[in-house]
């Protein structure tokens, strides 16, 4: 399939659009048990120097199995390995059963006085004349519920990265206006998946005022910072290790879960953190009186990094087999995956947001240096007609002056 341009990046941008509707919502609990192994195991491989790290599971997953979604071969193995579910048809559903659970949580909300906000946003840009397979487009509309969008990387690049981030910034409240860095999009880029994901959302009942307490960091080093209580329920590692409490947000069908690991456990609990853990800590029935503090995050990790290290090495490389989307293996392979997140807590609730994006250009074959030559010394010119080269001028030239 090809499609014409559209340059007009200020305009409505021109959409290649599918008639397929959206898949089905697969098995909630493993879509769950998925996204979590996926997450712990991520935030293992990108927690490092940083004091506090931030990632979404869910952006990360969603822009991944859009890639998947047109992967061939070990690419496709590969991603199906790091997002724990294998076919690109149950991630899909996945997505789906998560995006439904996240309906369900908006329409709890508003049922009360206190409505939460959350969205998730796919979008896929499309340079202008990449012939993009139609059962690819059908998937990303049967499975993300998303059109591409036609863009005009090759001549006017700088653009089309501020419309990205315009995009993003839009659908995170502001909290994210600058996910794609200057020169990560150039006049090479073919694709660019990109998912938004934005949240506010109040308890179901405040915390008290905070006051001033006493937080240890991790080097051992105690610090003041606003720390609030309320009444939740909690649970604690059978033989102790860790202890852990959840609050609910309006409506009850979104929740946050604090893990709190014995002081000097951190790193233990890091190493063996995974979905049954994340399943445990999260269904606590006990009466728990939590104290913890306000805080504010802000992360950018190396999430590419992080993928490559967990087996996905073909989709950044010349190996890459993206053939399901566009051209045969190795014409296409992802430039750069890129991550934010955002997230604010008080005594009144949470504000967050996180993007990610995918870059995709052509692999090509390797570039040779230019020839350079300079006619900076007597030279001999001729001008010959093609069909059979014979020269219709022919000359020599020893002193331009």
């Amino acid at each position: 399939m090809t499609y014409t341009s559209s340059t007009d990046v200020g305009g409505t941008p021109e959409r290649l659009v599918s008639a397929e509707d959206r898949t089905q919502p697969g098995d909630p609990k493993l879509a769950g048990r998925a996204m979590a192994g996926f997450g712990t195991d991520l935030l293992r491989r990108v927690h490092g120097t940083e004091p506090n790290t931030l990632i979404s599971p869910y952006s990360i997953y969603a822009v991944l199995a859009m890639a998947r979604a047109g992967a061939e071969g070990d690419t496709a193995t590969q991603l199906d390995a790091a997002l724990g579910i294998f076919g690109a048809d149950e991630q899909g559903a996945a997505i789906a059963a998560i995006d439904t659970g996240i309906a369900k949580a908006l329409a709890a909300a508003e049922l009360g006085r206190n409505p939460i906000t959350l969205t998730a946003s796919n979008e896929v840009w499309v340079a202008d004349g990449l012939a993009v397979r139609q059962d690819y487009l059908d998937r990303l509309a049967r499975e993300f519920g998303v059109s591409a969008v036609a863009a005009d990387f090759a001549g006017q690049p700088e653009q089309m990265r501020q419309a990205i981030n315009s995009w993003v910034s839009e659908r995170t409240n502001n909290l994210i206006p600058q996910l794609i860095p200057e020169g990560s999009i150039d006049a090479e880029t073919l694709m660019v998946l990109v998912n938004a994901l934005y949240l506010k959302a109040p308890w179901y009942m405040p915390f008290g005022s905070p006051r001033l307490g006493t937080f240890t960091a991790a080097t051992g080093s105690e610090v003041r910072v606003p720390m609030m209580t309320t009444r939740v329920s909690g649970t604690e590692a059978p033989g102790g290790g860790w202890a852990a409490a959840t609050v609910p947000y309006a409506g009850h069908y979104l929740q946050m879960t604090l893990l709190v690991p014995e002081l000097g456990n951190f790193d233990a609990l890091l190493t063996g953190l995974d979905a049954d853990l994340l399943v445990t800590a999260s269904g606590g029935t006990r009466d728990c009186a939590l104290t913890m503090p306000q805080f504010n995050v802000t992360s950018t990790p190396d999430v590419q990094q992080a993928i490559m290290d967990s087996g996905v090495l073909d989709l950044f490389g010349p190996s890459a087999d993206l053939s399901g989307i566009a051209g045969d293996p190795g014409d296409l392979l992802a430039t750069a995956l890129i991550h934010q997140a955002v997230i604010k807590v008080d005594q009144y609730g949470t504000e967050a947001a996180a993007a990610t994006a995918m870059m995709m250009a052509g692999s090509g074959a390797p570039v040779e240096p230019p020839l350079i030559v300079r006619a900076d010394r007597p030279f001999f010119f001729w001008i010959s007609e093609t069909t059979t080269g014979a020269p219709l001028f022919l000359g020599a030239v020893t002193d331009p002056s």
